[in-house]
């Protein structure tokens, strides 16, 4: 994170190896809850994103900027170094919508990403662990054998199969908070999560769903 004078309009910088990301962070916060977003601050945003889309002019960024923050984290990030190998992308937070010009030009710009009032409202996730208070939900699995494991006297772990589409009408899966149950919680893009979605993308592979994720990492194929 960087929020200094100096830092060349970026709030963050986030690079992701697995999925070989850089992304460019830019926030503001309006005082004026009916306004809405045009197209004039995220225009302003593409060029700040110029200054990162190859390695001199992010070399002209660390000189210019001196001991900014973003200087500094460009160093850290090896930023020079990744660009070449990692996609260059953009995200403006916002406490506002955009308007029609906004759309329009994000609709044109697939390099930036969007995330407004009704984004940050619908897929805020909770840093807290509490178990959330989700109906009971009961599965169709006649005719499935049901495989059951005894940990002790009091605990007992239950493995059947499940229709998908009794587990996509589950409630909690939109914001993620039926995940709460699982103590690895959700894991983003990784490779394994990437694998899993090549997986569901080869339909000649799809027998073999169940060997290759079957919960644990070291399972997931090479």
């Amino acid at each position: 994170m960087c929020d200094q004078p100096g830092d060349k309009g970026v709030d963050g910088i986030f690079v992701n190896d697995n999925n070989q990301t850089i992304t460019i962070f830019q926030s503001r916060i309006y005082q004026r809850p009916d306004a809405t977003v045009g197209d004039a601050p995220l225009r302003e945003f593409t060029g700040t994103l110029t200054q990162f889309d190859t390695a001199p002019k992010i070399e002209a960024l660390i000189a210019a900027a001196g001991n900014a923050q973003v200087a500094r984290l460009a160093r850290k990030l090896d930023l020079v170094n990744k660009i070449a190998t990692h996609e260059l992308r953009g995200e403006f937070v916002t406490n506002l919508d955009m308007d029609a010009n906004g759309r329009a030009f994000i609709d044109a710009t697939p390099q930036i990403t969007f995330v407004g009032k009704t984004a940050l409202n619908t897929s805020y996730i909770s840093d807290s662990r509490e178990i959330p208070p989700h109906a009971r939900r009961s599965f169709d699995i006649v005719g499935f054998q049901v495989t059951q494991y005894t940990v002790d006297a009091d605990t007992k772990a239950v493995i059947a199969p499940i229709k998908a589409a009794e587990l996509v009408a589950l409630e909690g899966i939109g914001d993620q908070s039926v995940f709460a149950f699982n103590v690895r919680g959700p894991l983003g893009k990784t490779q394994v999560n990437k694998d899993i979605v090549a997986s569901i993308g080869d339909p000649t592979s799809h027998r073999l769903f169940p060997l290759f994720h079957n919960g644990s990492p070291s399972s997931q194929r090479n």
